[in-house]
Formats: structure tokens, C-alpha cells, sequence
């Protein structure tokens, strides 16, 4: 929908069924999203087993072959292992640094004599315990690649990523997805948005252990996703105690100038051709990030700690107003002065009970906060206003800062038998959402005028505006989301069977959210028409019953001459709930030595509340079925054919529930005046007409049973992949994968009323009582049910009597929505051995249809499953085709090489084909001359009359990112770093999307903002580091 907000909520049970189960007798193994394991085949050592020390802390544990010659480890932290090989009570071989990592598999391959063998690669062994598709990066390789201090940055290094649009804070989209359709995960914690789910809250970069980018074919125990998975694991302490600090700088006197933008020259409106619209080219800025960490043993073998803290600060200063905007508006508000602060900071306690049982707390701080100072700007001097007009500050605030919060994590991991373990995890976050507004008139209502000030006001007289920021929507100031997590996974290990099973529920919370307008309310000046002053029973408010005299003499001479005021009172702020709830289960059968099939079952349930906690929204019992099979041909590990079919869900964030199902207001009250304060307030006020709401907006509890459809299906998409990876010679591992999702059902809203009022006339229904239908939520292209309350307008008889109201896809006029993503990735990998690593991928993939997801980056839209697509079926006429996501070919690569024992090198590439773009006009199907049949604007997919099919209207270029990091460690220093990372080296600065709208406001103006950039690629910039290390 348009200039609409929602939130959404969920709940979570236990299934008992897949909890027996795992409960059940036979050997058992665990693994969360926050671990990893270990596997091998012992059947030609006849009574051996496999002892298992973490390098780190000192932890065993022994490992015990089944019947069939495995032994496997599941559940380990991510880290550095010894496993030596035992038989009859004497060491036959010894593998030294087995790596563990996220979410992966590492095989024990063991020689047939006494031998110590250092793992510095995987030699010829692929994971063949998993057909999960991701891509892994360990602290190592974070440290040597030239990558920015953020979680999008390492998600953008695996294949089938790609920035989202660059009006979405925080997005990306993975294997096609929408940016709002991906799961973050720290330490198993659920750390995406909630509000929103555009971004996740995040930890020192120093921090992190091993970070994991899933893009597909995941098994049953991850959901809430049908786009990727990102799983963070952070490091811990260990049995030596060491500790380091960091800092770096990317001085502005380093940084390429940002190159102006300009309008495009398109021949419609001449007198904008390539003309000058924003000036970029002299603004600044320089980044500095402050580190520290410390880490060690409390008790050795047993407790560890772990601290980390990470200070960032970005000082900017930028022209905010286009060359186009007024000489006043430029006094006001035309450049600024910011810094940007981010304070990132994590706390980590370990402590080993036993060798088989442990608990972990996590304590994370993310807290970005943005300060604005606001000066005057000439465009045609070039000079800075000398006085700060006003400030503002912006924490957690979308399109202005990240997404932070205060997260707490307690978990449980524990083998309770030698046949059974449990992880068990709870936790909580909390986001705090502020913005506030500092200098003189901030706290006033805003002034504006109709149609202007000159035009608006009387003579003689002055009207102050002293509000800076006029009727600007702003937060309240108690803004905050909360997350209660809770989740338990078992694992169970019975013969050739492997049983996986857990719960896995969240309570989302949002206090009130929503928006409010700067100081409670706006004044609205405005002088009348002669021929409406004149009329003594004008109606000035659409659709109001009120007839009033604007010009009425007894009211003062101003009134007398038509000048009246305008009173408007706007504020969606509420609570929003969400509850979420799932259960999985899945059994890997061991076939033979070489084949193994996973079949798995996730069960996800979800609801919405709004601010009254009425439920609106709501999805049971949604089935995921997954299955993945696993074949390595020659036994060795050497080889592996994989496939997965599954199908994949999400729910909707907290921010549904925003007006569309909450209490909101929207009144308009007109006054006459006689004169005004200091303020410019109106004085000698008289209200002429009773507070009016086009909306029916008037603070009152919305009906929480007509707002949706019943019985809907939730969004989800169908995944297949196929994949074969081969180790090559020693050294290398290359891959080859298909991938196909396909989108099956969504939910978005919809606000055309014409089926309902045709239902309503052909069943003969009395509408006398009836206020008509505003949006609600369904599955589009599919039959849906609605409760209508045809006596909604009549207080008496209003939410007493619903009547059932089904429509079929038909009856909307509206297609099925249309999704896919197909995509081959070719990937070679070097694992780190011998000096270097080394990873390239291409992608040759391709991402259709007529709905993008739950955003809308045609025009940017916020109101995440809650968008225009589908409010009215003419906006979705010529919708099929490429989607913003779709970049045809994408070249990926990164790598780092030591040379001597000094210097390191790293650097990573980027290069892909552009967006595809749209031409969104007037609607004109047929040849007719251009309308806008449902008031929308340029929003159609015609242009210029002429049918525009979406993504037919060209493409951005190419872009084309070379990254260098260079790091020298002195000898005469030891544990001392100093680097010079080169971000983007040929300062290519590349238009990432432009304005898609081509007319103005009628069908027969053209815009000269159509296909104007609206961003570009980032200038060359240099980064100096120096990093000090200490072991104790």
C-alpha cells in the first residue's frame, strides 16, 4: 500500500513428537547453527579411537567408531584441533591443527603408520557431510582481506549477493531474495531487525571467529529465511592470556572527490538537461576506528574470558540541498556537519564444567548514533553559513544510522550420554530508537504555508516559522524493540541414523513505534479563493458533511478578506507484537561409506498483534519439507555430487502493525484567526469545523478481524540445487552449482475495494452502513476469505455481525506472483597452504518476475510486506520481468598471500552487470490516452503511453571494484601490524540506481528527475592500520 506502516508478531511451541524422537535409545551427536564438527572411518584401524583436544582451552574428548567404522563429533566450538588416532592403547597417527568451522564438516584422514601430520589445508578433502551452500571466512582471512569493519561486506565476498538498493539501510539480497528476506545469527542469536528485518545488529569486527554466509539448500533446522543466512561466531578466550589494541584512519586528504550528480539528459525537459543537481565533489570525510581487546583464562582448562571493544567515527561534511532548492531552504538546512559514531563492544565468558558439558555467556553492546549540525549553503559561492541553525541526533534510525542493540546469551552444550547431546540457548535484545532535534524552535509546531508564504499571509503582517524542521515526522522518543529468544536442538546418533530435532521460539516486541509529526502538530496558513470566500456553506474537506463560511466577517477582518488556518494532527505511534514459533526434525541416513540422504521437516508458526495485543495477522502450522542428498563416488573424500530440495518461509516484521491494524490519527482541523505569536501560533483562534479524518483516523482501536484475510498461506519459495565439487591435484577445490528458487505465495496488501463492493451488489448486501474498505493484507493471485463488516459506519451495530467474503484471484484481476531465481555458480579455491589463499566465483544467473518480495525497490518502499505492488491490479500490469536483483554475470575473488614472514598482500574483486531499470508512467493500456485510474501518480509500467514492461527501460553499468590490503610485521616489533588497505583502486564510480518515475504530477509533465542517479559507488579511498599484539 501507499503511505501505509505495519509490524508483525508470532508465537512458538513445542513439538513433542520430534522431541521423543531424539529422546529415544541409540548414540546420539548435537550441532547448532554455532558450531561445527568433525567425522572419519575408522574400519581399517579394528578397535581404535579417536582422541579430540581443542587446541585452545584444553577440552577432550574421546570419539568411539560405531558399527560401521564412523566416528563423527558434532557441536564443536569453531577452532583448532589435535586428533591422534588410538589403538590398543598406543598412538598410531596424529593430525595437528584439524580446523573447525562454522556449520561445516572437517574429515579425519588418518595414515596407517605413527605419524604427526599438521593440517595446514584440506589436501584433497571436501566436506562430504553436508549439502549446505555457503561460504566460510575465519579470523585469519578477515584480518589479511582488504574488506570494511561490517557484516554486509563479508556477505558480499560469497557468490549470489548484491547490495540492495541504496535507500534501504542495511540490505542486501542473496540468491535473489528481498533484502528484508534474510536471518542473522549470532552465537545462535537471533540478531536481525525486527522492526524491519532490513540488517542485524552487529559486533566488534575484531570479534568475530568465524562468519558463515548461507545461500541456500540449508537444512531444517534454520528458517525465517527465503533469501540467506548469515551465522556469526565470535571468539572466546583460551588457556594463554593475550590482548591487543587497533587503530586506523581514512584520512580525507587519501579519498578521491565524490563526483557531482546531474540530471539526465533525456530531451523531455530540456532546461534540465545534464544540469548540475547536487554538489558532491567538495564534501569530506575522514573515519578513524579505535580497538582493544583481552582474552584468557580465569581457570585453566576450565573458565575463559573474552573482551572486545570497537570505537568507529566518520566526520562528514556534505551540501544537503540540490542546486534547485530556494535560496531559504539553502539558509536553513543546506549543508551539514556529522559525526557519526558507532561504539561496538562484546563480553564472552566460557567455562568448561566438564569436557562434555559447558555454558557460554555473551554480552553485546552495538550502539551507532549519528549527530547533525545544520548550516546555511550558497550554490553559487560555495560559502558555509558561519551559525549552526540546529542539530539532530539519530540512533537506530532507518535510512540514517544502522541497526544496533544490547544483546544477552546464555547457552547450554552438553553430551549427556555418549549417545546424547543437547545445545540450549536463551537470550534477549534490545533496540532503542531515537531521534531528536536540539536549537530554538525545535520544539514548537511547524508553520507551512498554501500555496506559499507570500501568498499565504497577510498583508502587513509576519508569520515566524521558528520550527526548523516544519512538519517533519519524527519518532516519539521511547522507541524500542525487544527480542526473547529461546531454542534447544538434540541430536541423536542410532546405527546409520543421525536424528536432529529442536524448538526454536521468538517474541518480538516494538513499543511505540511509528511516527508523530515534529512538535504534535502542524499550522497551515492559507488564503482562499474570492469565489470560495464568498461561499457561506463551502465544504473545504473532501468528504466531510460540514459546510462552513471561511470568510465569515464576525470573525475579524483577516477572516473577512479569506484568510483561515489549517490545524493537522498526524500520529501512527504504537506497540507492535510478533510470536514465532517452530519445530524440525530431520534423520541423515548413512547409506554406505559414501552416500548419505537427509530428510528433514520444519514446522513454523507465526502471528501479528497490534497495539490493543488483538491478533490480526497469523500463520499455523506452515510444513517445510527438506531434503539433501550427499555422494562421495570414490570414497576418499575427494569428491562430492550433492544435491537439495526444499521448500523455505518468512514472516513479517513488527512494523506491519503500524497504522494499517493499530490506532492512528489523521484529523484536519480549520480555524480562523486574528492575528499571531512569536511562535506563530494563531491568536483570537475560532474553530469553524469539527476535527475531520478522510481516513476515519481518529485515535480509536482499529478492527483487528477485517484488516487481513483469513487463512493465509505465509511467503515461501521452493529451492532446488545440484552441485559437484572435486579436489584438484593438492592444492585446489573447484565446484560447479545449480540453483532454482521459485517464489510460491506472498503476502502484501491489498486497497482496491471494487471486488468487495461488486461482491456486496451481486449477494445483494446492504452497504448503507458500510465506510467501505480501506487495505488488508492477503496472498495475492490466490482465493482468499475476508471478514467485512457491512455495518462498520453504524456505531450501534459496528463489530457485532462480520460476513464471509470470498474472492478469487479473478475477481482481483491480479496474476499469481512470479519469482525465480536460477543461477550456476563456478567457483576454484586454494585453501590456505603454502602461503596463500585464494577463492574466484562466477555467476551467470538470472532473477524474474512480477514481485520482487516483501520491499520495493522501484521506488524504494519501506512499509516491508505492506508495499503498492498489489493494491490495485493496473499497477501490476506489464510487472513481469528482470527484478532489481538481477545482475546477469557476477565475477567474485579474493585472496591474500604471505610473502616471508613481514609482508602479506590480500585483495578481493567485484565485478558485475547493472540493475535492470523501469519506466513508471501513467497507465495507458490499449493506447488510451494516459490516466492514473487509481490515483497513484507515475506509477505504472507505461511510458510515455506506450507499454514499459518492468525491466525493459535499460540497464546501470557494469561495476568493476578492485580492492588491495598490504600488511608489514616488523621484526623488530613483535605482534606489530601496519597496513594500508586500497579500497575500490580504480575509482570507478558507477551509478548504483536512478529515479524510475517519468511523469510529474500529470500524465503530460515530464519529470526531470527521470533517470537522474540516485547514487553511485564510493571514490578511492586509502586506510592506515596499526595493529599491536601481545601474548602473555
Amino acid at each position: 500500500m501507499t503511505n501505509k506502516q505495519y509490524r508483525s508478531v508470532g508465537r512458538l511451541s513445542l513439538m513433542a513428537l520430534a522431541v521423543g524422537m531424539a529422546l529415544g535409545s541409540g548414540q546420539v551427536h548435537a550441532q547448532s547453527n554455532a558450531s561445527g564438527q568433525v567425522y572419519g572411518e575408522l574400519s581399517q584401524f579394528q578397535g581404535a579411537t579417536v582422541l579430540l583436544e581443542n587446541l585452545a582451552t584444553g577440552a577432550k574428548r574421546t570419539l568411539v567408531p560405531g558399527a560401521d567404522g564412523r566416528v563423527v563429533a558434532t557441536n564443536l566450538p569453531v577452532g583448532s584441533y589435535r586428533a591422534t588416532l588410538i589403538q590398543g592403547g598406543k598412538t598410531v597417527s596424529v593430525l595437528d591443527n584439524v580446523e573447525v568451522r562454522i556449520g561445516q564438516g572437517t574429515a579425519l584422514a588418518f595414515g596407517t603408520r605413527m605419524e604427526t601430520v599438521t593440517v595446514t589445508g584440506s589436501r584433497k578433502v571436501v566436506d562430504t557431510s553436508t549439502a549446505d551452500v555457503g561460504t566460510s571466512f575465519n579470523a585469519q582471512q578477515l584480518a589479511a582481506l582488504p574488506v570494511a569493519r561490517n557484516l554486509n561486506s563479508i556477505i558480499l565476498l560469497a557468490p549470489g549477493t548484491t547490495e540492495a538498493d541504496s535507500r534501504y539501510s542495511g540490505g542486501i539480497s542473496i540468491g535473489g531474495g528481498a533484502p528484508s528476506e534474510n536471518a542473522f545469527y549470532i552465537n545462535g542469536f537471533p540478531a536481525t531487525n525486527p522492526l524491519t528485518q532490513l540488517g542485524s545488529a552487529e559486533l566488534p569486527f575484531g570479534a568475530i571467529a568465524d562468519a558463515q554466509v548461507l545461500s541456500g539448500g540449508f537444512g531444517a533446522q534454520y528458517g525465517r529465511s527465503i533469501g540467506g543466512v548469515m551465522n556469526i561466531i565470535t571468539k572466546s578466550g583460551t588457556n594463554n592470556w593475550e590482548g591487543g589494541m587497533t587503530y586506523s584512519v581514512m584520512p580525507n586528504s587519501f579519498r578521491n572527490s565524490t563526483i557531482d550528480l546531474h540530471y539526465a539528459t533525456t530531451g523531455a525537459v530540456p532546461n534540465f538537461d545534464n544540469q548540475l543537481r547536487l554538489r558532491r565533489s567538495g564534501n569530506t570525510r575522514t573515519e578513524y576506528n579505535y580497538g582493544a581487546y583481552v582474552g584468557g583464562p580465569i581457570i585453566k582448562d576450565r573458565l575463559f574470558m573474552f573482551a572486545a571493544v570497537e570505537k568507529r567515527e566518520i566526520r562528514t561534511e556534505t551540501v544537503n540541498v540540490t542546486a534547485q532548492a530556494s535560496q531559504a531552504t539553502a539558509n536553513l538546512i543546506g549543508f551539514t556537519k556529522n559525526q557519526n559514531n558507532t561504539l561496538r563492544a562484546l563480553g564472552k565468558l566460557d567455562f568448561n564444567i566438564t569436557d562434555e558439558h559447558r555454558v557460554d555467556l555473551t554480552l553485546i553492546r552495538d550502539k551507532p548514533e549519528i549527530t547533525t549540525d545544520f548550516y546555511g549553503y550558497n550554490y553559487t559561492t560555495g560559502a558555509v553559513g558561519t551559525n549552526r541553525n540546529f542539530q539532530a541526533v539519530y540512533n537506530n534510525v532507518d535510512n540514517q544510522t544502522a541497526q544496533g542493540a544490547d544483546i544477552g546469551v546464555l547457552r547450554y552444550t552438553g553430551e549427556l550420554t555418549s549417545d546424547l547431546s543437547l545445545v540450549a540457548l536463551v537470550g534477549k535484545s534490545k533496540t532503542k530508537h531515537t531521534n531528536v532535534f536540539n536549537g530554538p524552535g525545535t520544539d514548537i509546531k511547524g508553520v507551512v504555508f498554501n500555496p506559499n508564504a507570500a501568498g499565504a499571509t497577510p498583508p502587513g503582517m509576519t508569520i515566524p516559522t521558528l520550527n526548523p524542521i516544519g512538519n517533519a515526522q519524527v519518532l516519539s522518543p521511547h522507541s524500542e524493540d525487544t527480542v526473547k529468544s529461546f531454542r534447544l536442538d538434540l541430536e541423536y546418533r542410532w546405527g546409520k541414523h543421525t536424528i536432529k530435532a529442536g524448538v526454536d521460539n521468538n517474541k518480538l516486541s516494538s513499543a511505540n513505534a511509528g511516527v508523530t509529526l515534529a512538535g504534535g502538530s502542524t499550522i497551515r496558513y492559507i488564503k482562499t479563493s474570492a469565489a470560495n470566500a464568498a461561499n457561506t456553506a463551502f465544504q473545504p474537506l473532501g468528504g466531510s458533511s460540514d459546510k462552513v463560511w471561511l470568510a465569515d466577517p464576525s470573525h475579524g477582518p483577516l477572516a473577512a478578506q479569506g484568510f483561515y488556518g489549517r490545524e493537522e494532527i498526524f500520529t501512527t505511534v504504537t506497540d507492535a507484537y510478533s510470536n514465532q514459533s517452530a519445530q524440525y526434525i530431520e534423520d541423515t541416513y548413512q547409506f554406505s561409506k559414501g552416500l548419505s540422504a537427509t530428510l528433514g521437516l520444519r514446522r513454523e508458526s507465526y502471528e501479528n498483534l497490534n497495539g490493543d495485543k488483538e491478533k490480526f495477522l497469523e500463520m499455523k502450522n506452515q510444513t517445510n519439507p527438506r531434503l539433501s542428498i550427499v555422494w562421495d563416488p570414490i570414497g576418499d573424500a575427494s569428491t562430492k555430487i550433492y544435491g537439495s530440495a526444499g521448500r523455505y518461509s518468512i514472516q513479517i516484521p513488527t512494523h506491519i502493525a503500524v497504522r494499517g491494524a493499530s490506532r492512528s490519527t489523521f484529523t484536519r482541523e480549520l480555524f480562523t484567526y486574528t492575528g499571531v505569536d512569536a511562535n506563530g501560533m494563531p491568536t483570537g483562534r475560532i474553530n469553524i469545523a469539527r476535527p475531520y479524518s478522510a481516513n476515519n483516523e481518529y485515535g480509536q482501536a482499529k478492527d483487528s478481524k477485517v484488516v487481513s484475510a483469513i487463512n493465509m498461506k505465509p511467503s515461501y519459495q521452493d529451492e532446488l540445487t545440484l552441485g559437484f565439487e572435486k579436489a584438484l591435484a593438492t592444492d585446489y577445490r573447484g565446484s560447479v552449482k545449480f540453483t532454482h528458487r521459485s517464489l510460491k505465495s506472498t503476502i502484501d496488501d491489498t486497497c482496491d475495494a471494487v471486488p468487495f463492493e461488486r461482491w456486496a451488489e451481486q449477494n445483494k448486501v446492504d452497504v448503507s452502513d458500510w465506510d467501505g474498505f480501506g487495505c488488508a493484507s492477503f496472498n495475492p493471485g490466490a482465493t482468499n476469505t475476508f471478514l467485512v463488516d457491512f455495518k462498520s459506519a453504524n456505531p450501534a451495530k459496528a463489530r457485532k455481525e462480520y460476513t464471509t467474503v470470498t474472492l478469487t484471484a479473478a475477481d482481483f484481476n491480479l496474476d499469481k506472483p512470479k519469482r525465480t531465481y536460477t543461477a550456476l555458480d563456478f567457483t576454484l579455491e586454494h585453501p590456505f597452504r603454502n602461503g596463500w589463499y585464494g577463492r574466484v566465483t562466477y555467476t551467470l544467473s538470472k532473477n524474474k518476475g512480477n514481485t520482487e518480495g516483501q520491499t520495493l525497490s522501484d521506488v524504494a518502499q519501506t512499509d516491508v510486506a505492506a508495499t503498492q505492488t498489489w493494491d490495485h491490479w493496473e499497477l501490476m500490469k506489464l510487472a513481469d520481468g528482470y527484478l532489481p536483483g538481477d545482475r546477469r554475470h557476477m565475477l567474485r575473488a579474493n585472496g591474500f598471500m604471505q610473502l616471508g614472514s613481514q609482508w602479506e598482500v590480500g585483495g578481493t574483486v567485484s565485478i558485475q552487470s547493472g540493475r535492470p531499470i523501469n519506466c513508471l508512467g501513467y497507465y495507458a493500456e490499449g493506447g488510451i490516452t494516459p490516466i492514473d485510474p487509481v490515483g497513484y501518480g507515475s506509477s505504472y509500467h507505461y511510458c510515455d503511453g506506450k507499454p514499459a514492461p518492468r525491466g525493459t527501460a535499460g540497464r546501470t553499468p557494469w561495476t568493476q571494484r578492485l580492492d588491495v590490503r598490504v600488511t608489514h610485521k616488523p621484526k623488530w616489533a613483535e605482534g606489530l601490524e601496519l597496513s594500508m588497505d586500497i579500497f575500490n583502486v580504480t575509482n570507478q564510480q558507477v551509478v548504483q540506481n536512478v529515479i524510475e518515475t517519468y511523469n510529474g504530477a500529470d500524465a503530460k509533465t515530464k519529470s526531470p528527475d527521470y533517470g537522474r542517479p540516485i547514487s553511485t559507488t564510493t571514490p578511492r579511498r586509502f586506510q592506515f592500520t596499526a595493529t599491536y599484539n601481545k601474548k602473555f
